[in-house]
């Protein structure tokens, strides 16, 4: 049987710029402020696309808030 011929290692350069592009990578990945406010811009732009859908999902949060706060002060009262 043949033995596996070794690969070559990479250049330095080539090494330098694998570990970059992680680094990169990474930076990109723990940077939690910076992603959420690329999050927060994409759906600012799909509400602006659709304001309806926007204005229906704005009311039923708010029903909802509203539904919990007078639950739970209905408890408090008991």
């Amino acid at each position: 049987m043949t033995e596996p011929q070794p690969q070559p290692e990479p250049s330095v350069a080539e090494q330098r710029a694998a570990l970059a592009s992680t680094v990169d990578a990474l930076q990109r990945k723990v940077d939690v402020p910076a992603r959420a406010k690329a999050g927060a811009r994409h759906e600012l732009d799909k509400v602006r696309q659709q304001p309806r859908g926007a204005v229906a999902a704005g009311l039923v949060s708010a029903f909802v808030a509203a539904y919990f706060v007078v639950r739970q002060r209905r408890r408090r009262s008991h």
